[in-house]
């Protein structure tokens, strides 16, 4: 009691400062609790119904935060940009950070690290009890519709106008827009004189043309997969890579996603179907062997010791064959023919699957116009803009949750 008495005394004297955060989600509430912390005034303007909503679903409702891999190399442009503020608040510093707040983490799947709980709403009820008892205050059902200086900041929303100190924009990107990131907000920065770039989908499901999908639906491959432009490779990844009704998924497609945007048509994904094939070459005489040795196997038998059996029909029918012919007729041709499928099959993109299914975006407010250290912006002083509004995108993997931190921490540490 006696702390607000002070707190509400400083802000009416002048003395304490007072930041409106536009947007609830992970940027705008690590920026919350940091200057709150620090003794500041926070006031939180959300347009949805509650903050936090989307991360309520991030790593499929278990929370991916971080890597141990961190480093700017993982996020796909702007590296110099992301990397001061991944060095000054690490995956590191995140964990201990979550740690002061009662969120404890555990490292899975290749370096990633998610809530012990391995729940996201255990996470944010955490972060929710930090606001309250912090101080925060939220106001939800509050869309922004413009921003405006003298002395000090008018926001003004469709239910009312609240006056700030500074304005921190963290309003997500376009990606996910039921759960409140439409990208409709970017036009509030426009209108002040900062440039917007390009905004589109990345970190979604690849679409493809194949009449096979609906029965290699559920099939996974682990192995390299590469996105192709006539004979060019535009990108590849490796991992784990999931067949579905309407093409595929797993984060190497999320990875390569946001190539498929600059290519009206002429893609294509080629993948080993065989697992964990790294060096095709030496798969291939491993395949000639077998094939000499085990000839008086039917390709049924043959195909069932090296790919999944879902596999087998869309082998021996773009092959033109019955899956009881045995080997020992079948031709050296017909086999390199079978080879090719094995090692490197190919399927035609028809695109990806959009915003609504996207994790992020591409594109977003022009880092130019932005201070790389601060995250104030050059065009209006103390105007701060953070996370994934900004023209940054990183790898499926925790990566972009870091970057809605690190951005965070900076531009609360700055004011």
């Amino acid at each position: 009691m006696l702390y607000n008495y002070i707190k509400d005394y400083l802000i009416e004297s002048d003395l304490i400062m007072k930041v409106i955060i536009i947007g609830g989600g992970i940027s705008g509430v690590f920026c919350a609790i940091e200057l709150a912390r620090r003794g500041n005034k926070v006031v939180i303007l959300e347009k949805k119904d509650r903050i936090l909503k989307k991360m309520l679903v991030t790593g499929n409702g278990r929370c991916n935060l971080t890597n141990m891999e961190l480093s700017s190399d993982k996020y796909f442009e702007k590296k110099e940009f992301v990397s001061n503020a991944i060095e000054k608040f690490s995956n590191i510093d995140f964990i201990n950070y979550l740690n002061t707040i009662g969120i404890y983490t555990t490292i899975e799947n290749v370096n990633r690290v998610y809530p012990i709980t391995l729940k996201a709403q255990s996470v944010v009820k955490e972060l929710l009890d930090e606001l309250y008892d912090l101080g925060v205050e939220i106001f939800c059902n509050n869309s922004v519709i413009s921003i405006e200086k003298e002395n000090k900041f008018v926001v003004k929303t469709n239910e009312c106008s609240y006056e700030s100190d500074k304005v921190v924009f963290a309003v997500g990107g376009s990606s996910t827009p039921n759960l409140g990131s439409d990208g409709k907000s970017y036009k509030v920065l426009e209108k002040l004189g900062h440039r917007i770039t390009k905004i589109m989908p990345a970190l979604t499901q690849i679409k493809l043309n194949s009449k096979y999908l609906k029965h290699l639906s559920g099939v996974k491959v682990v192995g390299n997969v590469k996105l192709i432009n006539g004979k060019n490779v535009v990108e590849e990844d490796f991992g784990e890579i999931l067949f579905t009704d309407y093409g595929v998924s797993g984060p190497p497609i999320l990875n390569i996603s946001r190539k498929v945007n600059f290519y009206k048509k002429g893609l294509k994904i080629k993948l080993s179907i065989i697992n964990n094939v790294d060096d095709l070459s030496l798969m291939k005489n491993e395949l000639y062997n077998r094939y000499y040795m085990l000839s008086h196997f039917d390709l049924d038998r043959w195909l069932s010791g090296i790919v999944d059996k879902k596999f087998i029909y869309y082998i021996t029918d773009i092959l033109g064959m019955k899956k009881e012919t045995s080997l020992n007729i079948i031709d050296s041709s017909e086999f390199e023919r079978l080879i090719n499928i094995l090692l490197e099959s190919e399927f035609e993109v028809l695109g990806n699957r959009g915003f609504e299914n996207s994790q992020v975006s591409v594109g977003g407010v022009a880092t130019d116009d932005i201070d790389e250290k601060s995250f104030e912006s050059k065009i209006l002083d103390g105007l701060y803009v953070i996370g994934e509004v900004l023209d940054v995108d990183g790898m499926c993997g925790g990566y972009n949750i870091q970057w809605a931190v690190s951005s965070a921490m900076q531009a609360a540490r700055s004011m």
